[in-house]
């Protein structure tokens, strides 16, 4: 026995210590916190390695520039490093037995493409692997962004918008073993302060919850989450690939990749290392599981729409952006003010300008105490195209934004002039089906709303906990009935997410209107009326489909309740309206009658 399990894959004596309770001797319950201490022990050799790889390899592999209009451009180019791409397995002819397929309780479980090195796919990459998924691969377009300990998430603290985490997503990078690397690099945010056109201030302090909120750059979160990745032997991932066509003719995922590998240093004449030019390579897998999560223009959405349109099966639900925002980037760094207690660390910023610029100014903390900016804006902002020199938008922050100054470093303000305007995504949602034949899609896939409250990385990961929950419901069955499970069990999620969002977006009388009545009425009734949708949709225990019940339910009350009152104080004030009138009346005719 001792000499076949020395023959065994790794994944497979694995996943029988699992089921035995012993691994190395370490007792069941211990056997998480044993695998996860010798994973982290390896992950600083294993990424040091591969960061001294990657930087080889940049000397001459460029980075691919950045195609969707959601990201700043500071993530352009931003990437120091990048990732070679390993030698690829053999494509497994269809139907082919696995010679080392893995055993999990009960299910057989083989190669997974992931599709999107963001920080949902490499979540469901993590989650998949420590599913017991034999391989795990995933592709992403894009170069890698830079460790999440490099400094320049100090000195630029804007190379990369931040994101707020709360509890619903905090839950599942928990369950994967990673929130405590990611709070590592973020900040914790406790409430708001804000202030309005005329300057006045407002402090609110959330109450302390079981996961409190926190801020992280969106590239160091994603930074985290490789490096957790790249710990694990049954994750292979390759940045600069891009999937170049996805078919489903067969009733599975083919998969068309392309993309650039480093070739080898050649010695030049005297030893010299002369750096090669990047080859172009293309090849062809047929995974038994495609993860798509390569957001809101997804590649794999738009195959899988446009090849089972015709059947009504996925479907994207597109809303016209009836409230257009762009948005630029500017970093701050309070030590640098006059006061820099004046600034609390663990607080965001929301601020609208003052001197009529019609633009607001939102602030997320950094785990370094600085802040990164993010200027919102309708299409044709005069103010922000006045804006195109350092002078000038020094003018813009100093007269609109009194409270920040001196606190904006001065080669900030060169880089917001010479920044393009960024797009937020517009709303959408997959109706009917979350995936296709061997493919689930998650994330910015099935649902994209704009970053107002931070709902868009924060349901992604929740997408990857109930995948996950799905996942584990096949057993001998194949892969069809779990992902149709995913489906039935998270598709009104999705959708009442977005539909719950795209409210806020509607202006006084969808969004401040019933914010208010909210407020009043779960103050007045708080045992019959819920709180308002925004903090309902922060609630991470709470399902969003039973968020959007509660809240028709509470409106349909309301609107009964101001009829009723209506209908009383009109019957009240009738008599009364009628008794004027006719004394009004009789008034008007005595004066009639009485001569000149």
């Amino acid at each position: 026995r001792k000499l076949m399990a020395t023959m065994e894959p790794r994944t497979t004596r694995v996943v029988r210590a699992r089921a035995t309770g012993l691994e190395r001797g370490v007792p069941r319950g211990g056997l998480r916190a044993a695998r996860t201490a010798a994973l982290r022990q390896r992950r600083r050799a294993s990424v040091t390695a591969r960061n001294r790889a990657d930087d080889r390899a940049n000397q001459f592999l460029g980075t691919v520039p950045h195609e969707d209009d959601v990201l700043p451009p500071s993530y352009q180019g931003g990437s120091t490093a990048t990732t070679t791409v390993p030698p690829k397995p053999q494509a497994r002819e269809e139907g082919a037995p696995h010679d080392d397929a893995v055993d999990f309780a009960g299910k057989a479980r083989s190669s997974c493409l992931v599709v999107g090195a963001g920080p949902a796919g490499l979540a469901a990459a993590i989650m998949l692997a420590q599913e017991g998924w034999r391989s795990v691969r995933v592709v992403e377009k894009r170069a890698p962004p830079v460790a999440p300990s490099d400094p320049s998430y100090t000195s630029s603290p804007d190379r990369s918008y931040n994101l707020g985490v709360s509890g619903r997503g905090q839950k599942v990078l928990e369950e994967i073993g990673v929130l405590s690397d990611v709070k590592k690099y973020a900040a914790v945010n406790r409430g708001r302060q804000t202030w309005d056109a005329k300057g006045n201030e407002k402090i609110t302090i959330r109450n302390q919850e079981s996961y409190q909120a926190i801020c992280i750059q969106r590239d160091r979160l994603t930074g985290v989450l490789l490096e957790a990745a790249r710990t694990y032997d049954n994750i292979q991932i390759d940045h600069n690939t891009a999937v170049s066509s996805i078919s489903w003719a067969s009733g599975a995922p083919e998969v068309s990749l392309s993309g650039f590998v480093d070739n080898v240093p050649r010695v030049g004449v005297e030893g010299s290392v002369q750096a090669q030019p990047p080859r172009a390579v293309s090849e062809s897998v047929r995974p038994d599981l495609v993860v798509g999560a390569d957001g809101f223009n997804s590649d794999v959405a738009k195959a899988l729409e446009e090849e089972t349109g015709a059947a009504g099966n996925f479907k994207i639900v597109r809303f016209k952006d009836s409230n257009t925002r762009l948005y630029k980037t500017i970093p701050l760094d309070y030590d640098i003010g006059e006061n820099p207690d004046a600034f609390r660390r663990d607080l965001n910023f929301s601020a609208s300008s003052m001197n009529g610029a019609d633009v607001t100014l939102e602030v997320l903390p950094t785990a370094e105490g600085k802040g990164v900016g993010v200027t919102l804006y309708k299409p044709g902002n005069e103010a922000i195209a006045a804006a195109d020199t350092p002078e000038k938008a020094r003018e813009l922050f100093e007269t609109n934004f009194p409270q920040f100054k001196g606190v904006i470093p001065g080669d900030a303000f060169a880089g917001f002039a010479s920044q393009r305007d960024q797009r937020l995504p517009v709303f959408q949602y997959a109706k009917n089906a979350l995936h296709g034949p061997s493919t689930a899609l998650i994330g910015d896939c099935i649902h994209t709303v704009k970053p107002y409250f931070g709902l868009g990385v924060n349901s992604a990961f929740e997408d990857v906990g109930v995948l996950k929950a799905c996942l584990r419901e096949v057993d001998g069955v194949g892969i069809g009935p779990c992902l149709d499970s995913y489906t039935e069990s998270h598709k009104e999620n999705a959708a009442t997410m977005v539909r719950m969002s795209r409210t806020f977006d509607g202006g006084f009388f969808f969004f401040i209107l019933p914010i208010i009545m909210d407020t009043l009425f779960s103050k007045l009734f708080p045992s019959l009326f819920a709180t308002n949708s925004i903090r309902m949709l922060q609630k991470h225990e709470l399902p969003f489909q039973e968020a959007g019940r509660i809240k028709r339910r509470d409106r349909a009350l309301q609107v009964l309740i101001i009829v009723a009152a209506l209908a009383l104080l009109s019957a009240a004030v009738w008599p009364a309206i009628k008794w004027v009138a006719l004394k009004a009346k009789a008034l008007i005719a005595g004066k009639a009658l009485t001569p000149a």
